[in-house]
């Protein structure tokens, strides 16, 4: 689920219309106590957090909830939004934890493309076979040995002509 987190209504159904066409789940909420209530209750898995939560623009109020969310949640990808964006705010919720910053008004195929960004889920990584180390130590030991097959073979513990076996196999 996505946390829309704005004190501006219009933004929030925006952005939720954005999501909404998009196919994603959100919530959108308009203030602090209700963003951090919602990162305890868990399931976010991103965060869309406008700087300025309240009539002041000096952008204190996003940076103040950013530490708290990454208090709680540091695993979880924030991206911040603000229409008084500046480089030396954006670089401070970056060194927060934040990994974008987006200004408003913002592009809907930009912003889209930066949230499925985040909250792509890198796919597990199967370990390797026993083929697949045995063919790894077996190019290492030819590169240890320049070519050599009989110091490869010495290398590896093998005979060479186990080595010369398994080269064919392994198609080297």
């Amino acid at each position: 689920m996505i946390l829309v987190i704005d004190d501006d209504s219009a933004v929030r159904e925006s952005l939720g219309l954005m999501l909404k066409v998009a196919r994603m789940d959100y919530n959108a909420v308009g203030n602090a106590d209700a963003a951090l209530a919602a990162i305890r209750a868990g399931g976010v898995d991103l965060v869309i957090l406008d700087m300025n939560l309240r009539q002041v623009t000096d952008g204190r109020d996003g940076i103040e909830l950013l530490r708290k969310i990454k208090i709680l949640q540091p695993e979880v990808p924030v991206i911040l939004i603000s229409a008084w964006g500046t480089i030396p705010l954006a670089v401070e919720g970056m060194n927060f934890g934040a990994m974008d910053f987006v200004s408003k008004p913002w592009s809907n195929r930009d912003l889209l493309a930066k949230i499925r960004k985040a909250i792509v889920k890198p796919e597990p990584q199967k370990p390797p076979t026993l083929e697949d180390m045995e063919r790894q130590a077996i190019i290492q030991a030819l590169r240890n040995s320049n070519g050599n097959m009989r110091q490869a073979a010495e290398e590896l513990g093998i005979t060479r002509q186990s080595l010369y076996r398994r080269i064919e196999k392994f198609g080297l």
